[in-house]
């Protein structure tokens, strides 16, 4: 009954959610960009994959690689640090400009704020924050509370308001913005991303009393419910909302329904392959989430083993889980992994050395596999070292995906 009595209290704010659109009738775009101090760091990437997808990282992992930090806590950012692709979205009145990464894997619209107590990063310099006392429009939510779990089990948590965000061309209005009252010291430094803004299918946030996420009121009010991806390798991309901009894709774009039963945008495939075309298919279905909000790529073990141990002087890095590396020098002249999309005659094909993550810290002739082995993790993950290499429709309404090769200009 209680649950009930919250709902009927809400409904009224919610239902001034609204999205004003000018000048483009029919959606809008934003421009994301490679976090602009990223240096890679292939362990913190894999670690946040194991944290986002899987359970965690073993403490022993943690202590040989330095995860931990000055309070003893497994201090990883949610979405790694590295090939986070960051746009400039505007919240409040007048505008804040804040850096979000767009995240298809997760549906909170969080941020850091003048909420935000930091424990280690005391003085700054911060990421761009949110000033609520700020914004004429921000109206806090009483009782409201949010948190999301970290890689040791505590919780980063927050409140939450209401106020007016800005996506480009598009306002909207009495939307819910999560204010971190607390992060970890990793993200207190981090000072190219205030926050992330998700865009998982149907996946619930993290607010209690339930709140809609972000991406349920804006597709309300988008003419056409779909967004485009179009992520680049060493170069800045752009998100489409409302539209498909076709003119990205080298192809027509095929559509492949998601699991209806998963809130993540989950696709099965079935055929994999690499090398040359007259390598055989290997048939084994498996189903992946698209995730912008991981760096790498993980396919099951099988089929990740198979693709390594085809390359000279592949070894497995035992003190990571057997991670896969390979000498750099034959980078360039990895293999291209294709997968065949169900149901179709196209293939998606990710260029081999779209599949160098980059040098091993403490072997730089060795390079670490930008696509690792799904076996530790509860799903596979088709992360931002495949994305970059193709167009990508997601379909809100029909609740699918669309894929098509593009145009590549760095291989």
């Amino acid at each position: 009954m209680w649950y009930y009595i919250i709902f009927l209290l809400l409904v009224p704010l919610w239902t001034l959610t609204a999205v004003v659109a000018s000048p483009h009738a029919n959606g809008f775009s934003l421009a994301v960009n490679p976090k602009g101090n990223a240096s890679r760091n292939f362990v913190r990437d894999w670690a946040a994959a194991r944290h986002k997808w899987g359970k965690g990282v073993p403490k022993e992992i943690a202590s040989a690689f330095s995860l931990s930090d000055s309070l003893g806590i497994v201090d990883v950012e949610p979405m790694g640090s590295d090939d986070i692709y960051v746009a400039d979205v505007q919240i409040g009145s007048p505008p804040q400009t804040l850096k979000l990464a767009l995240d298809t894997g997760s549906s909170d619209l969080w941020i850091q704020s003048t909420d935000t107590t930091y424990r280690v990063n005391e003085k700054g310099p911060w990421a761009p924050r949110y000033h609520p006392n700020d914004s004429t429009t921000a109206h806090l939510i009483q009782d409201a509370r949010w948190s999301v779990q970290y890689l040791d089990g505590t919780a980063a948590d927050g409140i939450v308001y209401h106020d007016t965000v800005l996506l480009g061309d598009f306002k909207v209005v009495n939307a819910t913005v999560q204010s971190a009252k607390m992060v970890t010291s990793r993200f207190e430094e981090e000072i190219e991303l205030s926050g992330i803004l998700g865009l998982a299918k149907r996946l619930p946030n993290n607010i209690e009393p339930p709140a809609p996420s972000f991406l349920s009121l804006l597709r309300q009010q988008l003419r056409h419910q779909v967004f485009g991806v179009d992520l680049n390798r060493n170069a800045s991309g752009v998100f489409t909302f409302g539209y498909i901009n076709e003119s990205r894709a080298s192809e027509e774009i095929t559509w492949v329904d998601t699991d209806p039963d998963s809130p993540h945008w989950d696709v099965e495939f079935n055929l994999t392959t690499w090398g040359e075309t007259t390598t055989p298919w290997y048939s084994q279905k498996f189903t992946a989430t698209i995730d912008t909000g991981t760096t790498l790529m993980f396919l099951p073990d099988n089929l990740a083993s198979g693709y390594w141990f085809t390359i000279p002087g592949m070894k497995v890095d035992k003190r990571l889980a057997n991670a896969f590396t390979f000498p750099c020098e034959v980078a360039k002249d990895l293999p291209n992994l294709m997968l065949k999309i169900p149901g179709s005659s196209r293939t998606l094909t990710i260029p081999g050395p779209y599949l160098n993550y980059g040098p091993v810290e403490i072997d730089p002739s060795y390079c670490w596999g930008g696509m690792q082995s799904a076996e530790d993790l509860s799903v596979t993950v088709l992360g931002d070292i495949m994305l970059k290499a193709l167009y990508l429709a997601f379909d809100l309404e029909r609740g699918r995906v669309g894929f098509a090769n593009k145009h590549l200009h760095d291989v």
